[in-house]
């Protein structure tokens, strides 16, 4: 008897993590996954990396002299969470992501300063 209730908490699990459909597990019958479909990736975020970054950006901004909208900055600090992705394996691994953050933000903030740098690129100048 226990042993069925893990399989069929097993069972759940893949249900609810991957969309499997629990007769095709059991039975080998039907479709593979459930009608909602294939396998649903959940991903969370970390809330407070998210607004640490949001800060990094906008301090790195006004380094920089510059004063964007806040959807700017928070677009800008979504996308440096994407760069640290790619670069930290897990991102739950807090000494990891602390130690590619600095990189990550010296990127960002270079990048504004080849644009500043580049005619065409910044504000238009008064003349």
């Amino acid at each position: 008897m226990m042993a069925s209730l893990i399989l069929f908490a097993r069972f759940q699990m893949w249900r609810k993590l991957l969309g499997v459909n629990i007769n095709w597990l059991a039975t080998g019958k039907g479709e593979m996954f459930d009608a909602a479909g294939g396998v649903r990736m959940t991903v969370q975020l970390d809330a407070e990396l998210l607004e640490r970054l949001h800060d990094r950006v906008a301090a790195i901004y006004h380094d920089v002299g510059q004063k964007p909208p806040q959807r700017r900055i928070a677009r800008e600090a979504a996308n440096l969470y994407n760069e640290l992705a790619q670069v930290v394996q897990d991102m739950s691994d807090r000494e990891m992501v602390e130690a590619a953050l600095p990189m990550v933000a010296l990127e960002f903030k270079r990048r504004l300063e080849r644009a500043a740098e580049e005619p065409g690129t910044g504000k238009r100048s008064a003349s």
